[in-house]
């Protein structure tokens, strides 16, 4: 049974505008095993939120991994996931059909809210404003 935990977030300077995405995985341990950040483009931060979690799993899965616990500090992606909120145009229903059939992949597979004064949290939202900076400076 192999079990990460991984923290995402997703940025972006207007909405839309430029955004970035990143990771942290984690093993059962609490180690962290990997991270990553990049840009993506113009979106808006909801779109960018799916995006980094959509990302992280894709990086989850070229490992061997039977659960998977996602944290994140966006609320609303979190709520959507979880059915808590509907999905109400077609760019977020999308984006939520894709983060939905990942959930197949995985013995468990688990979407939770966390604060933005995380620690793990702090850490992806400086990933993801460094890969921001580097690619869109001042």
């Amino acid at each position: 049974m192999t079990e990460f935990s991984v923290y995402t977030d997703g940025a972006s300077r207007g909405n839309p505008g430029p955004s970035a995405i990143s990771y942290a995985m984690y093993d059962f341990t609490g180690q962290l095993i990997e991270k990553g950040a990049k840009c993506i483009g113009k979106h808006t931060n909801s779109e960018a939120e799916y995006e980094a979690l959509l990302w992280a799993t894709e990086k989850v899965r070229e490992r061997t991994c039977d659960h998977l616990k996602l944290f994140s500090d966006s609320e609303f992606m979190v709520k959507q996931i979880n059915g808590e909120y509907k999905a109400s145009n077609e760019r977020m229903k999308k984006y939520l059909a894709m983060a939905l059939a990942n959930k197949k992949l995985f013995t468990t597979f688990k979407v939770r809210h966390v604060p933005r004064d995380n620690p793990r949290i702090q850490l992806v939202d400086q990933l993801a404003n460094d890969a921001l900076d580097r690619e869109h400076p001042g």
